[in-house]
């Protein structure tokens, strides 16, 4: 599929997300959103991170938000029926939102999304952007690590405490900075030396344009989200979830 096309779609369903308020029509939406980055082997070094995060925006709307009827109590804290599904909600929403944009990074090559934007009349200085940050997140990634190595062989301690995780942080930061820093020189050097910027347009090696397949397919994309979003308002299933 055209990296357009799929951007594209992309929006549809992240717009489709934030606008849903039933909780088991999202629920469904992430389980479908998992499976395909199963599928697609998506994976990430950040799915620990990310699901984590998500079951700590539960816990916090469960435990703190007291809207609804009780459920349970447990001491001071109570648990209630509009705590909880404004958790799995929320939790949900963030869940599903990172996932389908790992899931079009995974399945998108940063020189085909450039290529497919240019091809679609878009400026080629600014169809640059999205791919270059494609493109540095593994590799910050890697100099993050060699970075974290490199402390610990100097004997830096990184627990998983509170304390380890802000000396982490403190001690990471600056060498971080100075490495994006160097990069973005280089970078820059590099794309002036080979002129880039000196013409208003530019020729592709590949084009990449969209065909009428790739629109077939982002309309019915389209015309599903749309779908969802009605058959939630019409047909709202929240109430099977919690009494």
């Amino acid at each position: 599929m055209n990296p357009v096309a799929k951007l594209l779609l992309l929006i549809s369903f992240s717009v489709l997300v934030l606008l849903m308020g039933d909780v088991v029509y999202l629920l469904v939406l992430v389980v479908v959103v998992l499976a395909l980055k199963q599928v697609f082997k998506a994976r990430s070094v950040l799915s620990k991170t990310v699901f984590g995060f998500s079951i700590a925006i539960f816990l916090a709307q469960a435990l703190f938000n007291h809207a609804g009827n009780e459920l349970a109590s447990l001491g001071p804290l109570e648990i209630t029926t509009g705590g909880v599904t404004t958790g799995l909600l929320i939790a949900a929403k963030f869940l599903c939102l990172i996932s389908m944009s790992w899931l079009f990074i995974a399945t998108t090559r940063p020189a085909d999304l450039s290529a497919a934007l240019i091809s679609s009349g878009f400026p080629y200085r600014y169809a640059f952007l999205p791919a270059l940050s494609m493109r540095f997140v593994p590799v910050f990634q890697f100099e993050y690590s060699v970075v974290r190595d490199s402390q610990a062989v100097r004997g830096l301690r990184l627990e998983k405490t509170l304390r380890g995780i802000i000396r982490s942080v403190r001690y990471t930061m600056t060498p971080m900075l100075f490495l994006a820093m160097s990069r973005v020189n280089h970078l820059a050097a590099s794309m002036t030396g080979r002129g880039f910027g000196a013409y208003p347009t530019r020729t592709l090696m590949r084009p990449m344009r969209p065909s009428a397949k790739d629109a077939v397919i982002v309309a019915a994309g389209m015309a599903l989200a749309c779908a969802v979003y009605v058959a939630q308002n019409a047909l709202p299933l929240e109430g099977s979830l919690l009494p």
